[in-house]
């Protein structure tokens, strides 16, 4: 009986053996680093305009707004123009008060419809131009073509003019004091007076690719304004 137990343990390691080579796999593991890199969208809007203190009619001030495209993607540019007038107490004038300051602008002249002529440029067709397009009915905005990393748009206006033909109105006040009699001049642009003219330029930017999303909410096919992606 003691010669048989070195038989046992031997059979006992070979069957160890056999269980370990059951379990040898062929393996393999590889990875993809897919790298994402975020845009910068930076735009910078600059305007040249010296506010007058003495407009008087037929004057014209410079008047230029561009705008710079400091990110690295293309970007959608459109302005709006709007206009108001104060009274010199405050108050701002009604459509109807300047309804009647534009009627008593003589027929015949080159502008009769506009107290202070806002002057265009670079409107028309083409890269870099601007053309005016209304989405609501009511608000009219200028739309340019797409403008890429570090370019500028041209500006939409150039300079306002005080319509020369707006009609004036002159009262003279009369003094006496002893011999002497004095009588002082004013005239003033009939219906307005001493008012204050206020031009607001709104610039508004989107991400190119998206601007149909945020400036034409809802829009069906061939309702929003296309814009020209910039070659």
């Amino acid at each position: 009986m003691k010669n048989k137990k070195p038989i046992i343990a031997l059979g006992a390691l070979a069957v160890v053996g056999l269980i370990a080579g059951t379990i040898a796999y062929f393996t393999s593991e590889v990875e993809f680093d897919n790298v994402f890199t975020t845009a910068t969208y930076k735009t910078k809007s600059t305007e040249v305009f010296n506010s007058p203190q003495n407009w008087t009619p037929g004057e014209t001030t410079e008047k230029t707004v561009t705008t710079l495209n400091e990110g690295t993607i293309p970007v959608a540019v459109r302005v709006l123009m709007t206009e108001s007038w104060t009274k010199e107490d405050g108050t701002a004038f009604t459509p109807q008060e300047l309804a009647t300051v534009v009627g008593n602008i003589p027929q015949g002249s080159a502008n009769t419809t506009d107290i202070a002529i806002i002057n265009t440029s670079n409107v028309g067709t083409g890269a870099g131009k601007w053309t005016q397009w209304t989405y609501d009915g009511t608000t009219a905005y200028y739309y340019n073509t797409s403008l890429k990393p570090n370019a500028t748009t041209s500006s939409v206006i150039a300079s306002v003019t005080l319509n020369p033909d707006l009609k004036t109105k002159q009262t003279i006040n009369t003094s006496t004091e002893g011999s002497v009699t004095t009588k002082t001049a004013t005239t003033t642009i009939d219906g307005l007076g001493k008012a204050t003219y206020t031009l607001t330029i709104t610039v508004e930017t989107v991400q190119f690719d998206q601007y149909k999303a945020v400036w034409f909410p809802g829009a069906a096919a061939g309702e929003a304004f296309e814009i020209v992606a910039a070659e």
